[in-house]
Formats: C-alpha cells, sequence, structure tokens
C-alpha cells in the first residue's frame, strides 16, 4: 500500500497501520449518532429524534423548566422554539432568511451575506434571554455520548447558531475535528472504503470545514463576513446531518 497526504499536507504512513485505529474509532462514532433517544448519564435530560409527517424531523430536549423543540424540514428550513420559565425564544429559518423573535420583538437576519444590522437587531432580541441562557447552560453540561447522539448533533447546531448570532462566530473554530481524525479520514478515502451513509455524512462534514477554514482566510481582512462564512458551514453540516438521518435505519418513532 502506498503513502497518503494529510489534511496538513505531510505524509502519513502506509493505510493498512491507519486502518487498525481508524475503523472501530469510525464504528464507534456511527453507532452514538444512530441514537435517536437518550436520557444525558450528567444532567437527566432527555433527548429525542422523532420522525414526523411531510418528511420532517424533531428534536426535543427536556430538562427541568427547560423545554427546546426543534423541527427541521427537508429541504433545511427549521423552526425552534426554546421555552424556559416564562421566557421563549423562537427562532424560524426560512432559506436565507432566519427570524428571531422573543417578548413581542422580531429581527431578521440574511444568512448568505454580510447583515450587519441584522445582526445588532439579532442581539438586541436575545438580551437577557432566559431560554437561551439556560439551553447553553444545559448544553455545555450534556455528556459527550449524548451531545454525539442523532439529536444532540442538532441541538449542538442550535448552541451555534446562538454564538454566532451573539456575537461569537469562533464558535465553530471549537467544533474543528482533530488533525488525526481529519487524516484517518481521507485515509478511508483514499484506500477505497466502501461508502455508506455515515461515510458520506463524514465526508461531507470534513469538506464543509476545509471550506469554512479557507473562507475564513479569504476574509480575514472584511470581519463582517466571518459570520457569512460561520452561517455557510452551519448549513452545510446541518444539511449532512438530515441526510444521514434520511439514508441510514434509525428506527424513528412517529408523532
Amino acid at each position: 500500500m502506498g503513502w497518503v497526504l494529510t489534511a496538513s499536507g505531510s505524509l502519513a504512513g502506509p493505510i493498512d497501520a491507519l486502518e487498525p485505529l481508524a475503523v472501530p474509532k469510525a464504528q464507534s462514532d456511527q453507532r452514538r449518532l444512530e441514537r435517536p433517544e437518550i436520557v444525558d448519564a450528567n444532567t437527566g435530560a432527555e433527548l429525542r429524534l422523532t420522525a414526523r409527517a411531510g418528511g420532517t424531523l424533531q428534536v426535543s430536549l427536556t430538562s427541568a423548566d427547560l423545554q427546546v423543540g426543534k423541527v427541521v424540514q427537508p429541504d433545511g428550513d427549521f423552526h425552534v422554539r426554546v421555552a424556559s420559565g416564562h421566557d421563549l425564544l423562537v427562532l424560524v429559518r426560512t432559506a436565507s432568511r432566519l427570524r428571531v423573535t422573543r417578548g413581542g420583538e422580531s429581527a431578521t437576519v440574511q444568512l448568505d451575506r454580510s447583515d450587519e444590522q441584522g445582526l445588532d437587531a439579532a442581539q438586541i432580541v436575545l438580551a437577557g434571554s432566559h431560554a437561551a441562557r439556560a439551553f447553553r447552560r444545559a448544553h455545555r453540561q450534556l455528556s459527550p455520548e449524548s451531545r454525539e447522539s442523532a439529536p444532540g448533533v442538532a441541538l449542538d447546531n442550535l448552541d451555534i447558531l446562538l454564538a454566532i448570532l451573539q456575537g461569537d462566530p469562533g464558535a465553530v473554530d471549537r467544533r474543528a475535528p482533530a488533525s488525526r481524525e481529519i487524516g484517518a479520514r481521507l485515509s478511508r478515502v483514499s484506500c477505497g472504503a466502501e461508502s455508506s451513509c455515515y461515510s458520506e455524512y463524514e465526508g461531507e462534514v470534513t469538506l464543509a470545514w476545509g471550506d469554512f477554514a479557507q473562507c475564513c482566510d479569504d476574509v480575514r481582512w472584511y470581519p463582517l463576513l466571518q459570520e457569512v462564512c460561520a452561517f455557510t458551514w452551519l448549513l452545510r453540516v446541518e444539511s449532512a446531518w438530515f441526510r444521514f438521518i434520511g439514508c441510514s435505519s434509525i428506527p424513528l418513532k412517529v408523532t
């Protein structure tokens, strides 16, 4: 077997030497992602993924007085409700527009271009949101097993979305795959591993990360465009997640 080029541009060893390490981890990652329901070991929060009529998917998180519901359409549009106490936050994506609503106030953000005015308005709507704080606090406390489950990945994407809206596009950097992990993924592709629902998902997530890093480098002199890079990455990985759920044989309950 030959040598392969890693994401860093250096040469890695023969693929045979990498496979014993890469394959078991890939199988473990896939099993976690295929879990539609889980009770978090750290917090007792209940995470669920169910199917709905029309091909939509619904993700929910229930923890104490926190209720989170996210309905994702096949075309990528979504409707999110985050409720805690008397506070209700609603986020609705329609194509390239995101509407943020709370307490009778609303803001619209364009996701496909620089929209400083929209982001400023969204931050005003989110300011003081008990529901947003409760969700992000609960999300931070979730175990890795919960966050890497099928509903957990969708909730992880919601946490990133809120972080970007609140002025932290660098939140995407904290989801960067380790360089060793990227190398292992490229190795599996290079050796002609049989395509599967999970390998296609894994490949798209890896490509999306590479494109995000390149996008940020391209706009490094234009900070206001970094959010566009982040939103583009987020929409791609969420689309990859939806396709994986539809492609795989996860036994989903219908609600």
